[in-house]
């Protein structure tokens, strides 16, 4: 599959931040999928404020998760390099699919963190324009989802909360070791990634009942906020012993954990 190299290697452009080959290795790799998945194409799209000279550029995305996946990507990377119009032209088309499909998709709960991963980078985006007032408007938007999903969540069993959190915690505990495990302290991106998923995963813990699960989640958290901002020499080794510490409470809920080491070998 051409499409899936290409966003490999994207992503790996951009985890060594080679900005400009990641920009042309996923603008690729949405043009292929935009092709294949054509068929998903829907005019005039929800969930999305764009203005006229947007708006053709929003319709001719599919409404397919793998094409939000891309524009997410291509936000980032656009961020990285400063170019904060462009990054948020394409977290506004990334968030225009995410809403179509809440609106459809059986994978509600991979959309909600997809919805609200976008939010946070749309504020981000928008802070850095120098526009606070649609900073503020994207930070209501997004404390708005949350709690109309902790009401939601409320409804159901809390074993639904608990899977909400274990998937939390396996996202974030992969981005950690691969922070842990980075040959540099350049990674601003991989950094503001970890931050980004500890934010989301304490949310998650205030959801879930108090057992065991919530209590190594939150020993895990505040031990990454101990040892993220220092260098790679100190933060290495106990970052890497709470990832394990977490792997074990995992496996003890039953969840098969493999690590492996290829993806950072250079």
């Amino acid at each position: 599959n051409i499409a899936s190299v290409k966003f490999q290697q994207g992503a790996l452009a951009l985890q060594r931040e080679q900005f400009d080959e990641a920009w042309l290795h996923f603008s690729e790799c949405l043009r292929i999928r935009r092709h294949v998945y054509a068929y998903a194409r829907q005019v005039g799209v929800i969930g999305t404020e764009v203005s006229a000279s947007r708006k053709s550029s929003v319709d001719t995305n599919p409404i397919h998760l793998e094409i939000s996946v891309v524009l997410h990507e291509l936000g980032v990377v656009g961020f990285a390099q400063r170019r904060f119009s462009q990054a948020f032209q394409m977290l506004l088309e990334e968030r225009a699919i995410l809403e179509n499909l809440h609106e459809t998709t059986s994978h509600s709960n991979r959309i909600y963190q997809a919805r609200l991963t976008c939010l946070t980078w749309l504020r981000k985006c928008a802070k850095e324009l120098g526009d606070e007032s649609e900073a503020e408007k994207y930070t209501k938007e997004r404390t708005a989802m949350k709690k109309e999903a902790g009401l939601k969540t409320k409804e159901k069993h809390l074993v639904s909360e608990s899977v909400m959190l274990q998937h939390k915690v396996i996202d974030c505990r992969l981005l950690a070791r691969q922070f842990a495990l980075e040959k540099s302290d350049s990674n601003i991106v991989g950094k503001e990634k970890l931050l980004n998923v500890l934010a989301e995963l304490k949310e998650e813990i205030s959801l879930a009942p108090p057992e065991s699960m919530a209590c190594a989640a939150t020993q895990f958290r505040d031990t990454m906020m101990i040892w993220i901002d220092e260098p790679i020499s100190k933060r290495r080794v106990p970052i890497l012993k709470a990832c394990d510490s977490l792997r074990d409470t995992l496996r003890a809920h039953g969840i098969q954990v493999v690590d492996s080491m290829i993806q950072n070998k250079r």
